[in-house]
């Protein structure tokens, strides 16, 4: 592609996340496929962050300045926009700060802790007219590119139900993880993990509309467990159970049912080992079905859903430590690219805090005995008992 800019970026936090969002970046600046361009990564652990520049440098040849923090990185001139990848209690905070020093803003999901957070970050961000994006990976992954085709081109017919389940390997961490902090993190099956899958059935189906849930702590520890119907406003319905306490190993499975036939599979990330069965022809793989979609593609369709050098071609198959077969680089080049057009990015505020909400309405659901909770309540804070202590804390009760 033509670059007309380069989108100058600093990557706050450099744990897991962050590190696979900076192999993102050096797999589109190997690619020569992108505006974005890693110039420092900050975390208050500089060996961490220094791991992490080494790492980038030997794929790319040029190491990223090492600094320790959001404020240093934005006393550099140099740096366009800030790539938040830290806990998210602090994302509103952080990415207020760098909005306001003329920032554009890339936030991990979930875009924040409580709906009041999120407000806040979107103000910010029409006041400064810059771009604020948030970082869901599970639509962009190519497999998924072809879900939502079969959804929306009603191959499927009218969906009607879907059941989502994600079972995690208990692990037993220590108190003093972050993740299992609910004034870190909200909850960790039903904010920080059922985002990936609110947001991805939101680009599948459309808007959630009500939720009826119950959460619990299985084990005796942290919440562990979401259970939830969601009643979607096409009138589709759905489930999604999200177990944090599993044993055995981990897996995850997939049903969407629609008036001409279904979809399936054993993993929602990717719809890998999916098929399509439908009432008129034998079924078809989720592999032979993408590859004839990507096939049929127009040009411009694939340069705006997948364009080249931020996905692997060459192999369908999710790998979450690959930002090519993760939808990372995606991510990330769909925030450069739409800081360099001034168009806007695929999932901004709005669209994040959507997803949030549904999260926030599992667990104020759950809080009121399973009584049914409107999105649109959630949305405009009339129901919010769950988030209230959060966001005294927060400073914005």
């Amino acid at each position: 592609m033509s670059q007309r800019i380069t989108v100058g970026i600093a990557l706050v936090g450099c744990g897991g996340m962050g590190a696979r969002h900076a192999l993102g970046y050096a797999a589109l600046e190997r690619a020569a496929s992108s505006p974005a361009r890693l110039l420092a990564v900050c975390d208050p652990d500089l060996g961490r962050a220094a791991d992490v520049a080494e790492r980038f440098a030997s794929l790319c040849g040029r190491s990223p300045r090492v600094l320790p923090d959001l404020q240093a990185a934005l006393e550099w001139a140099e740096v366009d926009a800030v790539d938040l990848v830290i806990p998210t209690r602090w994302h509103h905070e952080a990415a207020i700060a760098a909005l306001r020093s003329g920032r554009h803003v890339l936030v991990e999901k979930p875009f924040a802790l409580t709906i009041r957070a999120c407000r806040a970050m979107a103000e910010a961000a029409r006041e400064s007219g810059l771009t604020l994006a948030v970082a869901e990976n599970f639509r962009r992954i190519p497999t998924n590119r072809a879900l939502h085709a079969i959804v929306t081109g009603g191959v499927i017919g009218r969906p009607y139900a879907v059941s989502v389940q994600v079972v995690r390997q208990s692990s037993g961490p220590p108190s003093s993880e972050w993740y299992w902090d609910r004034r870190v993190v909200g909850s960790l099956p039903n904010l920080e993990l059922a985002v990936h899958e609110v947001d991805l059935l939101r680009h599948l189906l459309g808007e959630v509309a009500e939720v009826h849930a119950v959460t619990g702590a299985i084990e005796g520890g942290p919440e562990d467990i979401g259970l939830a119907i969601l009643r979607f406003v096409s009138g589709a319905f759905g489930e999604v159970m999200v177990l944090t306490s599993g044993h055995g190993g981990e897996t995850d499975s997939r049903l969407l049912v629609g008036s001409k036939g279904r979809v399936s599979s054993r993993r929602w990330e990717g719809w890998e080992d999916g098929s399509i069965h439908l009432d008129s022809s034998d079924p078809i793989t989720s592999e032979t079905w993408t590859r004839g979609w990507l096939a049929d593609l127009d040009p411009g369709q694939r340069d705006l859903l997948l364009p080249e050098g931020a996905w692997d071609e060459t192999n369908l198959v999710v790998d979450i430590q690959d930002p090519l077969r993760y939808g990372i680089a995606l991510e990330l080049h769909d925030f450069a690219t739409a800081i360099g057009t001034g168009r806007k990015p695929e999932v901004g505020a709005d669209a994040g805090t959507r997803s949030v909400a549904i999260c926030l309405a599992i667990l104020e659901s759950a809080h009121r005995g399973g009584a049914p909770v409107a999105i649109a309540d959630v949305l405009d804070g009339r129901v919010r008992d769950w988030q209230a202590d959060l966001d005294n804390e927060l400073g914005l009760g």
